[in-house]
């Protein structure tokens, strides 16, 4: 009977041959390239390569690098003459996180016109929103995606309102300490009071009040008298 212990041991030895040999064989005589790349001027500074080649690319990944390659040796074919061919490059400030941040875009539909294989988001996610970042963005992506986590908590979600705009308006809206009963009516005293002056509508001179009223401009505003009332503190 074969143990626990002896069956992981099988499995993880089958897991490292199978990782080094690879499942990926060499091309025989007659086989083809699923795409050719013919006649560009490849830059690619890890090789100190610049030159004319044509590239060979067969299950997604670079089979040759040769200096002519026949056509029919590919099912399809890219003239690249007059252009340069580089390795996937790197955008390293860039906004992926479509629906999230307010600036973001889905980096498959960009990378296509920037020559990017690689986006790196420049903090469209904070500490709050960084699990859903890699789980419905980063995990659902073609493109390669990096991320430096933003400092605020919330990313750029309210761009363009400024990130750190919404920590200072938490403290301002932080409740102050309740006053007691007592405090605030020291702090509402003195108060102050305005009566309102008027002439006698009683009487023999109330027509003439009348008319002094509707003649005088200056009685016809409102007058005011405050008086400050203290009040003791009990």
């Amino acid at each position: 009977m074969l143990s626990r212990r002896a069956f992981l041991a099988s499995t993880a030895s089958l897991a490292v041959t199978a990782g080094i040999t690879g499942t990926h064989a060499a091309m025989g005589p007659n086989d083809k390239f699923d795409l050719l790349v013919k006649g560009g001027d490849v830059l690619d500074p890890s090789q100190s390569l610049r030159g004319r080649r044509d590239i060979g690319i067969r299950f997604g990944m670079i089979e040759a690098v040769e200096p002519d390659i026949a056509e029919a040796r590919a099912l399809r074919v890219i003239n690249a003459s007059g252009k340069l061919v580089t390795p996937g490059l790197v955008d390293l400030h860039s906004h992926v996180y479509p629906y999230g941040s307010a600036i973001g875009l889905p980096a498959d539909e960009s990378v296509v016109n920037q020559c990017a294989t690689t986006c790196v988001s420049a903090g469209d996610a904070g500490a709050n929103n960084f699990a859903a970042f890699r789980r419905f963005i980063v995990g659902q992506t073609r493109t390669r995606l990096y991320a430096f986590v933003h400092i605020a908590n919330i990313g750029l979600t309210p761009f363009p309102i400024a990130e750190l705009y919404i920590t200072s308006i938490s403290r301002r809206w932080t409740p102050a300490p309740r006053r007691s009963v007592r405090t605030r009516i020291l702090h509402s005293a003195p108060k102050f009071v305005c009566r309102r002056m008027s002439l006698p509508n009683t009487g023999p001179n109330r027509s003439s009040a009348r008319s002094s009223r509707a003649s005088s401009p200056e009685r016809q505003r409102r007058s005011c008298v405050t008086s400050a009332v203290s009040k003791p503190a009990s």
